[in-house]
């Protein structure tokens, strides 16, 4: 018996559920679990998944780091506007057995948005041991001025 049954149950019935309500269109129902392991963000109904991404702010900057266990720099795109980060990436994976030989292709995508207003024409990317380090730099806020009237 798989352990997690009655979540698939209750996913199967929530998509049906939706389903009904947006009149019979596809609704894609996202849980973090899919078959026996836990793949956090997973959508079941396809091989996209969001991946863990943690945003820390310190006084000047906006710091944005994601897991992306696989990839290689080129396969990774950072899109940055002024308050919000979209990063995609595809891994490709090949194991190669005794008789035979597979390749399968992982889609990450995660729109991210920023506490604080940036400055998208300084963004600096990283990429290390499979973990990805965006620094954004902050726009400075003026501070309000009382105006005297004449």
């Amino acid at each position: 018996m798989d352990p997690f049954d009655d979540i698939k149950k209750f996913e199967k019935l929530m998509k049906n559920m939706l389903e009904g309500l947006f009149g019979g269109s596809s609704v894609n129902v996202i849980t973090p679990f899919k078959g026996t392991g836990f793949n956090p963000g997973q959508n079941l109904n396809s091989k996209e998944r969001e991946p863990l991404t943690d945003v820390f702010e310190t006084d000047d900057e906006v710091i944005v780091t994601m897991e992306l266990p696989g990839a290689s720099k080129n396969d990774i795109e950072v899109d940055a506007s002024a308050n919000g980060l979209e990063i995609i990436a595809s891994i490709k994976r090949v194991s190669v057995n005794e008789n035979s030989r597979s390749s399968s292709t992982s889609r990450f995508r995660k729109h991210v948005r920023l506490p604080a207003e940036v400055d998208s024409n300084t963004v600096k990317a990283k990429y290390r041991n499979g973990i990805l380090e965006v620094k954004l730099k902050k726009i400075k806020k003026t501070k309000s001025k009382k105006v005297k009237i004449e």
